[in-house]
């Protein structure tokens, strides 16, 4: 949660201006070398939404809602501007690819905001070994689901939970190493990053719980918490977090390893690591130290598409001895897609849960349920899609009572989308 208290000594000044020049950097990296870019590919996607939406409030509007979409938005059904994304990649020599995607946000302060930003170094190779690094700001590389524009699913509007989890608060800004074997028929992939500037992580997971959302959060925006946080801690709302910020002088750092066998399918493993001081915080905001597993796999059978992803962890604060609060976090999703011709057809189950370990707590923040995602999309063009999506929730959450709502919720939302590749 964010609330105030003393100053903390140990932090690093300069830090969001820090971030914004190295964001910013890689971005005038990317416009002032594409004339001279072997490659240059400039490509987007916009898309019009009409949106039945859920009952209950927003979470991005304070609320205790799963969706991006609320009781609380403007009207019932109501074209929607849901997204609209610009990627830039140039690739200025067989070795050295810089990239940034810039997204326009209406629902955050920033109408302009950076989701990466990064400089790849891939030299060609012609053994079986092959290498690269990569720094800047990018998405953590743990997602079978999330493979288009703008940490956008192939499959579905709504990623699942654990996906929209990683969009709204994980970014590695940092650097990363990757090494391939690439086989007759297997392929081997390692990768270990160290990174800094994200260390309110886990706030969101503790304070709201899950939620489902295709509204990744830019480098320079805040995460809306919960109204009732901000009440119990005697704040005042809107009460936000800066994901993107350093409290110590440690970094954090995580270690991947897949393999891959077209005829099979692929498999990747994942720890993650933040490695914040839980006591550390300032005037405003708390570290949370967060880690966690992640196990994904993917692969067909027959003209079926299937994705797995599990994921277990937890997220700590403790700003001093007498307050110690451990969040732990579980969620998985099963995805089947089917694609025939212009038609591509989706179902997702996903269940989650979070059980908060705090003694002092009047009311934990814990929660469990489950939820079913469907979607159905028609792309007669390559650059055209109309996609329906209908998306329920079921779960229990008892932070919900002090709000005056029961603990119990059955939430629906659905989307049907006018969506442009460009």
């Amino acid at each position: 949660m964010t609330r105030g208290t003393r100053p903390c000594h140990c932090r690093l000044r300069g830090l969001r201006s820090i971030l914004g020049r190295g964001c910013g950097a890689v971005t005038a990296v990317l416009l002032a070398s594409a004339a001279q870019a072997q490659d240059l590919h400039l490509n987007g996607m916009a898309d019009l939404r009409l949106v039945a939406p859920s009952s209950q409030d927003s979470n991005l509007n304070g609320g205790l809602g799963k969706f991006r979409w609320g009781d609380n938005d403007a009207t019932p059904v109501a074209p929607e501007l849901g997204m609209l994304v610009l990627r830039g990649v140039a690739q200025l020599t067989p070795d050295l690819l810089v990239a940034a995607d810039v997204r326009n946000d209406t629902q955050q302060r920033t109408p302009l905001d950076l989701l990466d930003a990064f400089v790849r170094w891939r030299p060609v190779s012609t053994t079986r070994w092959r290498w690269a690094v990569q720094a800047g700001a990018f998405f953590v590389p743990v997602s079978l689901e999330n493979t288009e524009i703008g940490w956008t699913s192939y499959w579905t509007l709504t990623p699942s939970a654990i996906n929209s989890w990683i969009g709204d608060e994980l970014r590695t800004i940092g650097g990363q190493g990757t090494l391939e074997w690439r086989g007759d028929v297997d392929h081997l992939e390692a990768s270990v990053a160290v990174f800094a500037w994200n260390q309110p992580a886990g706030v969101a997971l503790a304070d709201r719980g899950w939620t489902f959302n295709d509204n990744a959060l830019g480098l320079f925006g805040r995460l809306r918490l919960p109204d009732v946080t901000a009440q119990e801690i005697g704040a005042s709302s809107p009460l936000y977090a800066s994901e993107f910020r350093q409290f110590d002088n440690t970094p954090g750092w995580y270690g991947s390893f897949a393999w891959e066998r077209p005829d099979l399918g692929r498999v990747a493993l994942l720890r993650y690591d933040n490695m914040a001081d839980p006591s550390a915080h300032d005037a405003t905001e708390f570290a949370w130290h967060t880690k966690f597993w992640s196990l994904g796999v993917s692969s067909r059978v027959g003209n079926v598409v299937l994705l797995a992803q599990g994921m277990v962890g937890s997220t700590e604060i403790a700003p001093s001895p007498r307050f110690v609060s451990v969040t732990d976090f579980w969620s998985g999703y099963v995805l089947a897609g089917y694609e025939r011709g212009e038609w591509r057809y989706a179902v997702r189950f996903d269940e989650f849960g979070t059980s908060e370990n705090n003694p002092g707590a009047g009311v934990r923040n814990s929660e469990h349920g489950v939820a079913v995602t469907t979607a159905v999309t028609w792309s007669p063009r390559p650059w055209l899609r109309l996609v329906g999506e209908v998306l329920a929730a079921n779960y229990v959450r008892p932070q919900r009572t002090q709000a005056g709502l029961p603990s119990h919720a059955v939430e629906t939302q659905a989307q049907l989308v006018l969506r442009l590749s460009f």
